[in-house]
């Protein structure tokens, strides 16, 4: 960007706490993060907050049309730059410009940024693959109702399964001042974390995740291997990048 004329901040790496934050999974069971920061809603406030404060915003915004025009061409290409495309396992399609300064990164990086990106998207978009038969599977249930119970007898309220716990939360913490909120967060992410080491539900998904999972994942381990090996290569690329500056 700066060799086209432009100014370009690069954000700060996420760490790890906020990553868990954005991370899904179907229970919360670290009684220890869910202690400090419930289910990160503060984490992932903070994280908007600066991405609102990102300085290429407002440059990109002082530019004059033509040159804004231009500040877009050059970082991904414009709106002809060539789009990236992969058809995920669960049928649905997944699209990236790749033009660019975007793309110079990219190549730079990974080295052949149509196979990266296909193998990336394929890799990390397995879990949905077998999802619904996992849920459906009398282990799963069966866990879920032993969670729901102690849940209950923790909260005094019931919940068939983390997702309406998730819902009630975020219903009653409408009607609460910010400390409230966290504090109904901490208290209901404990509860939630707690009654699954409890139970079995934690130890019934690791269970179903490789009865369901190991044969998905063997079917695209192909994919998995190759996304892990250019992730691993550009890491060591861009750690060459940072002891060269």
């Amino acid at each position: 960007m700066e060799r086209k004329g432009f100014r370009y901040w690069v954000a700060p790496r996420v760490d790890a706490d906020t990553a868990h934050a954005f991370t899904y999974r179907f229970v919360q069971d670290d009684v220890g993060w869910a202690r400090e920061h419930g289910y990160g809603e503060r984490l992932r406030q903070s994280f908007f907050k600066a991405k609102q404060r990102d300085p290429n915003i407002p440059y990109r915004n002082r530019l004059s049309p033509a040159e804004r025009q231009r500040y877009l061409a050059t970082l991904t290409g414009g709106p002809h730059a060539r789009m990236l495309s992969v058809r995920l396992p669960t049928g649905a399609s997944v699209r990236s410009q790749d033009g660019g300064c975007v793309h110079s990164a990219r190549r730079q990086l990974y080295g052949d940024t149509e196979v990266f990106f296909h193998a990336d998207k394929v890799a990390t978009n397995l879990v949905p693959v077998y999802t619904p038969r996992l849920v459906r599977d009398p282990r799963f249930t069966k866990a879920v109702k032993a969670w729901s119970a102690c849940v209950r007898k923790a909260t005094g309220r019931a919940y068939a399964d983390p997702a309406a716990l998730h819902d009630d939360l975020n219903e009653r913490s409408a009607r609460l001042d910010a400390a409230d909120a966290h504090r109904l967060e901490v208290a209901l992410a404990v509860a939630e974390a707690t009654c699954a080491r409890r139970t079995s539900l934690t130890t019934t998904l690791r269970e179903l995740d490789r009865h369901y999972g190991d044969p998905v994942r063997e079917r695209y381990a192909q994919e998995i291997s190759t996304s892990s090996r250019m992730r691993l290569a550009a890491l060591r690329r861009a750690d060459g990048m940072d002891h060269r500056h």
